[in-house]
C-alpha cells in the first residue's frame, strides 16, 4: 500500500444530489471531481439491473441536481437537471428511450441569474423551480457607484464582501412543459425556499420569512400556494420552520391530508439551542401535533455533522415511509448520523432497522423517498467517502450502488479509536477519537495535535476526514472530540453557553490528558492545537489561557468579538445589555486578542481574504497583537485570496492543499 499524497485530493470523486426511480430501477447522481481552481460536476444515471452507466450532459462544466420525471420507466428515462452550458444554471430535460436508447436533451428555462433548484409535479406535467425575479439586477450600475446601506444583511460570505447586488431573493416559478412557459408566482425581497408539491399537482407548500423582520433571518413560516394563481395561505406562525443552519423540507402525505414539518421553538434561541423537532400539520384544519416524545433515542430531527469529505451536498435527510405511517429521518447521536423512525400519529420514535446490515459505525448523509419498499441512501465512515446504497424496508441487506473512491483502499490509512471521558465537574461525558500516526513503531513516542471542530453546534462523527491522514502520514497523531456545546448528546450537553463559559475548554483539556494517559505513544510534551471558525476561536483561547501546547495553528478564527458584532455577515446585537459601554467591555473580555501577550508558542494564522463570516480583520489584529507583544516569537500569517469561510470545505483545491500544507508543515517544524 502506498502513502497518502497531496495529489490524492485531485483523485476524489464526490457523490452527491442523488435520486432513485423504482419503476425504472435506476438511480442518478452527481459526481464532482476537483481541478486546481474549480470543481467539475457531471451527472450519471445508472441502471440497477445491469449496472450500466450513462453520463447525462448538456455540455456544461457544472451539471447537477438531476431528478427523474414521475413518467420515467424502464423503457423511457426522463430526467431534468441543472446545467451551466449557456453560462448560468438552467433546467434541461434529458430523454433516453426506445430499443436503441436514443438520447435527446433540450433546454427548458432561460432565467436571468439562473435556476437554483426545482421539483417535478406529481403528474409530471409541470416543474416548480426557485430563481430570482427574472429581472436583470444591477443593470446600469458601475463599480464606482456609491454603496447605500439601510438595513442588516449587506455583507455576504458567499459573495466574499458586500451582498451580491446581481442576486435577488429566491422566488417560486412554475414551468408548464406543454408550452414550455415559465411564470413567476411570488415576489418581494425575501426568499421562498423548500417547495413541496401537493399530490394533486394543484398547489405546493413553500417556506418564507416574508412576514418577519430582517433580524429574524432564520425565522421561516410555512405557506400553501396555488400552482396556477400564486395565491398564498399562511399555515404556521408561532414556530420557525427549519431552514438554517439545517433545512427540513416539508413531507406531504400521499393523500394530501397532512404534512410532517421540522421546526424549532424560537424561545430556545435565548438558551443558544436550535433543536429541531418533528410536527404533523393537518392541512385541512390547521392543527399541529408534536411528534417528539420525551424518551426519544436521539436529540433532534437533524444532523450537524462537522467532518466528512464531500462537495455539492446530498439533498433530503427525511422521508415518509411505511405507507405514510412513519417518518424516516437522519439524526446525529453519539458521533453517528443514524436513521430513526417516527410515528406520524403519536409521539413515538425508535432507531430504524434500515441500517442494520452495515458492519461499521458510520454517518448517513441522504435519505430518499421509499418506492416499493426500497429507498436510496448515502453513507460514509472512517474509511471512505459517502457512497450510495439501496436500503430495504423488508430488512434485506443494503446494496452498494456506487464505489467512486475505491482507490483509497490502496493507500495507508489510520482508523480513529473511540474514547469516552467523564467530565471533572461530574455533569457529563465527552466522546472523542484518537488517531495514531501511520507506520507507528511500538515503544516510540510521537507528537499529537488536538483538532477542535467549528460551530460550536456541529459534532465530529464516524466520517472520513482526509486532512487528518496527512497529519498521520507526517508522524503526528490526531486527537478530536465533542466537548459540551456540541450537538448529538442531548439538550444539556449541547447548550451553546458551555462553548464559551470555560466548560468546553476544560472538556478539551481533560480529553487531551486522558488521551495521553491512555495511549502510551503520545508524547505529552509535544502537543499542538488547531481548529477553524469556533475551533479557531478556541485555539486562540486555549493558547492564551493555558501552557499545555507547544505550537498552534488557528484557522478562519475569531480574535475580537467586536469585529464579529459589526463586520460579520452574521451581525451581532447588544440587546442583552442595558448599557452599550458594558456590552463593549464584555465583548473585549471575551476576545482572545485581549490576551495576545500571553501567547508564547509558535503561532500560525490561516485566513481567507474574502471571509465574511469571521472577517479577515480578525487575522490582522491577532497577528499584529501577538507580533507586537512577542517580537522574537515565530508568528506567521498566511492569507488565501479569492476564498471565503468555506475554503477548507468547498474552496479551490489548489488553495485547500496549500492550506493543509501550511498546517502540517508548521506542526512538523515545531513539534
Amino acid at each position: 500500500m502506498r502513502e497518502v499524497s497531496w495529489n490524492d485530493y485531485y483523485s476524489m470523486h464526490y457523490v452527491g444530489m442523488p435520486d432513485y426511480c423504482g419503476q425504472a430501477e435506476a438511480v442518478c447522481y452527481t459526481v464532482t471531481v476537483p481541478e486546481k481552481r474549480r470543481y467539475l460536476q457531471s451527472i450519471v444515471w445508472q441502471d440497477l439491473k445491469s449496472g450500466k452507466k450513462r453520463t447525462v450532459s448538456a455540455g456544461g462544466s457544472t451539471e447537477t441536481f438531476a431528478r427523474f420525471s414521475p413518467e420515467s420507466k424502464s423503457s423511457r428515462i426522463i430526467l431534468a437537471f441543472l446545467s451551466d452550458a449557456d453560462g448560468t444554471s438552467q433546467i434541461y430535460r434529458y430523454v433516453c428511450a426506445d430499443e436503441d436508447w436514443e438520447e435527446s436533451c433540450e433546454k427548458l428555462t432561460d432565467i436571468p441569474g439562473g435556476v437554483r433548484e426545482f421539483v417535478w409535479s406529481p403528474d409530471g406535467k409541470k416543474i416548480a423551480f426557485l430563481a430570482g425575479s427574472g429581472e436583470k439586477q444591477g443593470e446600469g450600475r458601475t463599480p464606482f457607484d456609491p454603496i447605500v446601506i439601510e438595513d442588516y444583511g449587506y455583507r455576504s460570505d458567499e459573495a466574499m464582501g458586500f451582498a451580491d447586488r446581481k442576486k435577488d431573493a429566491s422566488q417560486l416559478w412554475m414551468l408548464t412543459l406543454e408550452d414550455k412557459k415559465a411564470v413567476r408566482l411570488t415576489e418581494g425581497d425575501r426568499d421562498y425556499v423548500m417547495p413541496a408539491w401537493m399530490p394533486d399537482s394543484g398547489a405546493l407548500l413553500i417556506t418564507s420569512n416574508q412576514n418577519r423582520p430582517r433580524q429574524q433571518s432564520i425565522g421561516m413560516d410555512l405557506y400553501r400556494i396555488s400552482a396556477d394563481s400564486g395565491e398564498l395561505e399562511q399555515l404556521t406562525k408561532d414556530m420557525w420552520i427549519a431552514w438554517y443552519p439545517k433545512s427540513f423540507p416539508p413531507l406531504v402525505s400521499s393523500d394530501g391530508t397532512f404534512a410532517v414539518i421540522g421546526a424549532f421553538d424560537p424561545s430556545a434561541l435565548s438558551r443558544g439551542n436550535l433543536v429541531i423537532h418533528l410536527y404533523r400539520l393537518d392541512l385541512a384544519e390547521g392543527a399541529i401535533h408534536d411528534l417528539w416524545p420525551e424518551d426519544a433515542p436521539c436529540h433532534e430531527a437533524t444532523c450537524f455533522l462537522y467532518n466528512g469529505e464531500n462537495y455539492g451536498g446530498f439533498g433530503s435527510c427525511a422521508a415518509l415511509g411505511k405507507k405514510d405511517s412513519a417518518v424516516y429521518f437522519i439524526s446525529g447521536w453519539h458521533a453517528e448520523a443514524g436513521i430513526y423512525e417516527a410515528d406520524v400519529n403519536r409521539p413515538c420514535i425508535v432507531k430504524s432497522d434500515l441500517a442494520d446490515g452495515f458492519l461499521t459505525k458510520g454517518t448517513f448523509r441522504y435519505l430518499g423517498t421509499p418506492q416499493d419498499g426500497k429507498l436510496l441512501a448515502a453513507r460514509g465512515d472512517f474509511s471512505e467517502t459517502a457512497q450510495l446504497y439501496l436500503l430495504s424496508e423488508e430488512k434485506k441487506a443494503p446494496v452498494k450502488v456506487t464505489d467512486t473512491d475505491a482507490w483509497m483502499r490502496d493507500t495507508v490509512h489510520s482508523i480513529p479509536e473511540e474514547l469516552w471521558i467523564s467530565t471533572l465537574d461530574g455533569n457529563g461525558r465527552v466522546q472523542g477519537f484518537v488517531m495514531e500516526p501511520h507506520h507507528r513503531e511500538e515503544g516510540k513516542k510521537y507528537p499529537a495535535v488536538l483538532y477542535i471542530h467549528g460551530g460550536p453546534t456541529p459534532f465530529y462523527g464516524y466520517a472520513l476526514t482526509y486532512e487528518f491522514q496527512y497529519l498521520a502520514a507526517a508522524g503526528i497523531g490526531v486527537i478530536f472530540c465533542n466537548p459540551r456545546g456540541s450537538s448529538g448528546y442531548g439538550e444539556e450537553h449541547g447548550s451553546m453557553a458551555y462553548a464559551y463559559d470555560g466548560t468546553a475548554m476544560y472538556d478539551l483539556l481533560q480529553f487531551v490528558d486522558e488521551a495521553v494517559r491512555t495511549y502510551s505513544w503520545i508524547d505529552g510534551d509535544r502537543l499542538g492545537v488547531t481548529g477553524g471558525s469556533y475551533g479557531g476561536y478556541m485555539t486562540n483561547w486555549l493558547v492564551s489561557h493555558t501552557k499545555r501546547f507547544k505550537a498552534a495553528v488557528t484557522q478562519r478564527s475569531i480574535g475580537n468579538e467586536l469585529i464579529q458584532y459589526a463586520s460579520s455577515d452574521m451581525a451581532g446585537s447588544s440587546g442583552e445589555y442595558g448599557d452599550f459601554t458594558d456590552f463593549m467591555k464584555a465583548e473585549i473580555r471575551k476576545s482572545p486578542v485581549a490576551y495576545a501577550d500571553r501567547i508564547d508558542i509558535p503561532f500560525l494564522i490561516l485566513h481567507s481574504t474574502g471571509d465574511m463570516r469571521c472577517p479577515v480583520e480578525q487575522a490582522h489584529q491577532l497577528y499584529v497583537a501577538v507580533k507586537d507583544t512577542h517580537p522574537d516569537l515565530p508568528v506567521r500569517l498566511v492569507l488565501f485570496p479569492d476564498s471565503n469561510h468555506e475554503l477548507t470545505m468547498t474552496g479551490a483545491m489548489e488553495l485547500r492543499v496549500a492550506h493543509y500544507g501550511e498546517m502540517v508543515g508548521w506542526f512538523e517544524k515545531y513539534l
